[in-house]
């Protein structure tokens, strides 16, 4: 802000004697003029001549001040403000001899004396002006005072009203236009300031930031470049490169080219501006990372900006998320067993001391049920770690659904599962999945209501719908009437292992949710809503891609 400030300053005063200097240029042009009209005798049909010599001399006279003026000028001896009054001063003095040797206030001479108040009040401000003005029109009056009294002449208090009028107008007028001005400079610098101060935000956010940038023209000459591409690209700092702090090139004649440092990100980068590569590149020289390239249209011209992606630091993420994640899975696992474990490795002491028929029918089918439990557990791990392999077809689900219902029917019977079918079947509900991933993700589903889902009345309540959603999304609904989802239940619902069931492992949902995203789909709860029972329950929606 201080740079800014003292530039405004400098440039400010550099204004001010630049005014000053084409004013004493006016003044030395209309001094020749005096003294040409003096010199030819051509003032009294000019200006109006009542003394000749008087003219001549103050003519003469006003030659030299503008001329001392302008000594003054190039000494730089006084202050601007000083030698402004003074100029204003001299010219005013001047100007009323003048108008004294041409006849009064009723000549061209009027004219002159309104320019010079307006030039003063141009150089020195509405408050001077206002001064200058007072004493011209008091030093006019006199004039005419002087005029009528001692040589007897015409009165013209007249003219000499209507000139102090009118330079107390031209005073006002440039007192309005300051103010208007000031307050344009005001809001110019209000603006420089935040101009200045987003400028500054923008490099430092851009130096601070983990990808390199860079800022080329279409010839691979660098305009801008930061501290993360300087690393990536193992290049050495250089003023001429790196530009002031605004983070503008520097206009020193050698600056860097792309195609000296890195050849190969210079040929793509020409690729990309003739059409030919539109994605990302990686590379493994002089660092690993990603060159990704957009377009900016700036008042130099075409650039592109070149944002390079540290893979090196997005791969030692990856590694790490995927470390916590076999840690979590592996605790998991070893918490999901001890319990079955303990309780076989139980079963079996008391086996081994078992001497009746009817204590081994007992602890058997504990050491069978348990073992099968580690079993599933097993199973379903090897489901998680498996990539699952999509073979996507057109299925028609309510064809396919009829099937499914079919299958589960009489298991459904058993275990006090009423189906409920949709009241309203839409025809165009055709999907493209893989078949055996619908039926998992389903069986799943089915599986954790008939666990979850039981009404108060211990009756599972199923219904299966299928809507279109949008004109290229289908939304397929397993809805219950239970309890509904806890505020836990909610935010853990699809991660593995969680679970609320004495015989859950907690990896039904998360399975169902890997192979829905491997096929393209989205798999969330929702509550289904009040019912004519009563109950809240809950809805699993799988989102899919419809089948054109």
């Amino acid at each position: 802000m201080i740079s800014i400030r003292n530039k405004n300053s400098q440039a400010y005063e550099n204004d001010n004697w630049r005014g000053i200097r084409l004013v004493n240029a006016y003044r030395v042009f209309l001094a020749f003029a005096f003294v040409a009209a003096s010199i030819s005798g051509r003032g009294p049909q000019v200006f109006g001549q009542q003394d000749p010599y008087l003219f001549g001399f103050v003519a003469w006279g006003y030659l030299v001040l503008a001329m001392g003026f302008e000594f003054l000028l190039e000494l730089h001896v006084l202050p601007f403000r000083p030698q402004a009054h003074l100029h204003a001063l001299g010219d005013i003095i001047v100007l009323v001899f003048v108008m004294h040797a041409s006849g009064g206030p009723g000549g061209g001479i009027a004219l002159l004396m309104i320019i010079a108040v307006g030039l003063s009040a141009v150089l020195l401000g509405a408050t001077a002006a206002m001064g200058y003005a007072a004493l011209a029109s008091i030093l006019v009056l006199g004039e005419t005072m002087v005029s009528s009294l001692v040589d007897h002449e015409e009165r013209q208090f007249a003219a000499a009203g209507f000139l102090g009028f009118a330079l107390f107008v031209v005073a006002i007028l440039v007192a309005t236009f300051e103010q208007r001005v000031q307050r344009i400079e005001r809001l110019t610098r209000r603006k420089e300031k935040e101009i200045h101060y987003l400028s500054t935000l923008a490099v430092q956010i851009i130096e601070r930031s983990p990808n390199g940038i860079l800022i080329t023209d279409p010839s691979g000459q660098v305009d801008y470049i930061n501290s993360a591409a300087r690393q990536l690209l193992a290049i050495r700092r250089r003023d001429d490169v790196q530009g002031d702090v605004q983070g503008v090139a520097s206009d020193a004649p050698t600056k860097l080219r792309l195609r000296d440092t890195h050849p190969v990100l210079a040929n793509a980068l020409q690729n990309w501006f003739d059409g030919q590569i539109t994605e990302g590149i990686e590379y493994d020289q002089p660092h690993r990372f990603r060159a990704e390239f957009h377009a900016l249209q700036t008042e130099l011209g075409q650039r592109a900006l070149v944002v390079l992606v540290d893979l090196s630091v997005e791969d030692a993420r990856v590694q790490q998320n995927k470390l916590a994640s076999l840690g979590r899975l592996t605790a998991s696992i070893a918490h999901e067993v001890r319990n079955p474990l303990s309780s076989i490795r139980q079963a079996s002491e008391l086996l081994a001391d078992s001497t009746s028929q009817e204590e081994r029918a007992e602890l058997i089918p504990i050491i069978i049920r348990h073992s099968a439990r580690i079993n599933t557990l097993v199973e379903g791990v090897l489901d998680v770690a498996r990539r699952p392999q999509v073979q996507p077809t057109r299925i028609d689900f309510n064809q396919w659904l009829n099937e499914f219902v079919e299958l589960h029917r009489l298991n459904w019977d058993a275990s006090s599962v009423v189906w409920q079918a949709p009241e309203k079947v839409d025809a165009a509900c055709a999907l493209t999945f893989d078949v055996s991933h619908l039926w998992q993700i389903m069986d799943n589903l089915v599986t954790n209501a008939m666990r979850h889902g039981r009404s108060a009345d211990d009756v599972t309540y199923l219904k299966i719908a299928c809507q279109l959603a949008e004109p290229d999304t289908v939304m397929i609904r397993v809805c219950d009437r239970g309890p509904g989802l806890s505020d836990t239940a909610v935010h853990s619902l699809f991660e593995p292992f969680f679970t609320t069931h004495v015989e859950g492992v907690g990896l039904g949902l998360y399975v169902s949710r890997e192979l829905a995203l491997s096929n393209g789909a989205q798999l969330y709860a929702e509550a289904a809503g009040d019912d004519a029972a009563g109950s809240i329950g809950t809805c699993f929606v799988l989102r899919c891609p419809r089948a054109i």
